[in-house]
């Protein structure tokens, strides 16, 4: 294994933050060190700003995603939806085009496969399988300080690791070194890689990469920076909050509105810890109340919530009536819901608009993460989908999007996420909702003028330069935020082409 002296060299290398040929060094506010937490992790070495960057990293390697249900698209530019996809000829990766066939990506990838004999004819390969694989196998292409990098990530050898090599050799005669470089590049991507955005509202197929500088994050389910990405899958580490000189830079591994139970069953599953950070430990977390459940009792309005969160076996208990209900009876009921949410098409926002109106409080609290979850949902397409643009929303449809902007903020804000991507993109749509408002009743615009630029002024901040931010993120910045002296019906046009 490295030492710490030789991967901080090696990591300096690879964010070009060092030159061996000239020896010029550039300055960082951070280094690498021991964790508390087990293992390495990054500290500051000074304090950090809010909004600072900290580092922007690249990938060693890349690839679809490798989950259960994987979407077929072009392994090359990712798009999912073409009617001229076809496989390659000599090595059965899935294409759109000619052009894409042609590009140097594919060249690789293709010369990489075809150094394998095959078992099967190529046309009988499965494409998803090659899909799947596609990460580790473009780790073959790695210089040696790459592979240095990724051998010093932490990396589960568990048997359920490394599936995806597993699938490949049904096909292919894989050399032991091949074989051995791929497994590992499973297990450290399993263990380490981040899903990389798409440009926003664009259907592809859903990428991961192994960023060895972010991978050192350690994990906390309040995390202290935010990602973002570009066009190049570089990654933008930032921090949301400020962080003091000596303390941890923390990354989260979860979503940041699951309740506690979620998330340390993701982490245990997904991980291979529980964790224990002060979110965790707090049964009501901060406040929100995201895991909790209804009172058994049909008298008591109040609400279930663990006794000992960081103990997965611990029983709850209602925080009114102080009534206690077992684990066992706990399970039960999440199950149930989780087969209710299973039942939902997630693509029909009147059944989801009904659903979290009319039916989910009367089974859960209208926190939890279900609610909340929901909640997010009908945000994100509210104003965005066909047959749900701006200018088609009923009234009571565009004042249920604000609300929900409103309250969906108010929890980001008791969990201290600060100025994290999630947060960004509510304060956007919150945006939206005020100015189509100001929009359909120019009476109302000096009432709701200062929200309307303070809403966008701050989305503006959070999100630019991200490749996941709303196309028009910057002409509703120019026009309808602070400083801009456009007359009214000049400042509204945006919103009605």
């Amino acid at each position: 294994m490295l030492s710490l002296e030789q991967l901080s060299q090696m990591v300096k290398v690879h964010l070009g933050l060092y030159s061996y040929t000239d020896g010029v060094q550039h300055f960082s506010k951070w280094n690498i060190g021991e964790s508390s937490l087990g293992g390495r992790g990054l500290f500051a070495t000074e304090d950090v700003a809010a909004g600072e960057v900290l580092f922007v990293d690249h990938p060693i390697t890349r690839g679809p995603r490798a989950g259960n249900t994987v979407v077929r698209g072009c392994t090359v530019c990712c798009r999912i939806e073409s009617d001229s996809f076809f496989k390659c000829c000599k090595c059965s990766l899935l294409l759109c085009s000619e052009k894409c066939q042609d590009t140097t990506t594919h060249y690789e990838d293709c010369n990489t496969i075809c150094r394998w004999d095959t078992k099967v004819p190529i046309e009988e390969i499965d494409d998803v399988v090659l899909s799947k694989a596609l990460a580790p196998i473009r780790a073959l292409l790695m210089n040696e300080d790459q592979k240095l990098l990724m051998a010093a990530l932490q990396a589960h050898r568990l048997p359920q690791h490394g599936a995806e090599v597993r699938g490949l050799k049904e096909y292919f005669d894989i050399p032991e070194e091949d074989e051995d470089l791929m497994t590992l590049a499973c297990c450290a991507l399993d263990t380490n890689a981040f899903q990389i955005a798409t440009s926003y509202g664009k259907k592809e197929m859903s990428l991961r990469g192994l960023y060895p500088v972010s991978g050192l994050m350690n994990h906390n389910c309040v995390p202290n920076t935010r990602y973002s990405y570009n066009q190049d899958s570089q990654m933008a580490v930032k921090a949301v909050k400020p962080i003091r000189a000596g303390s941890e830079i923390f990354t989260s591994y979860t979503g940041t509105l699951w309740g506690t139970p979620a998330r340390r069953t993701h982490l245990y599953k997904t991980k291979h810890f529980f964790c224990k950070c002060d979110r965790c430990a707090d049964p009501t977390e901060r406040g929100t109340l995201l895991a909790a459940l209804k009172c058994f009792s049909p008298e008591c309005p109040g609400s279930l919530l663990p006794i000992e969160p960081l103990n997965s076996s611990s029983s709850w208990r209602c925080l009114e009536c102080r009534l206690r209900v077992p684990i066992k009876t706990i399970s039960i009921l999440q199950s149930a819901l989780g087969s209710l949410m299973g039942s939902l098409d997630f693509e029909n926002v009147d059944q989801l608009e009904n659903f979290l109106v009319n039916r989910v409080t009367k089974y859960i609290p209208k926190t939890n993460q279900i609610v909340v979850d929901l909640q997010c949902r009908l945000i994100w397409e509210l104003g965005e989908s066909d047959g749900l643009r701006w200018h088609e929303l009923t009234e009571s449809r565009l004042a249920l999007k604000e609300s929900l902007c409103r309250g969906t903020l108010r929890t980001a804000a008791a969990l201290g996420v600060g100025d994290a991507h999630l947060r960004g993109l509510l304060l956007y749509h919150l945006h939206a909702a005020l100015a189509e408002r100001a929009r359909r009743s120019p009476e109302l615009y000096e009432e709701l003028k200062a929200e309307i630029e303070s809403t966008i002024e701050q989305a503006f901040h959070i999100l630019q330069g991200d490749i996941s931010a709303p196309p028009d993120l910057e002409l509703r910045h120019r026009y309808l935020g602070p400083g801009c002296d456009k007359p009214h019906e000049e400042r509204f046009f945006i919103l009605d082409a």
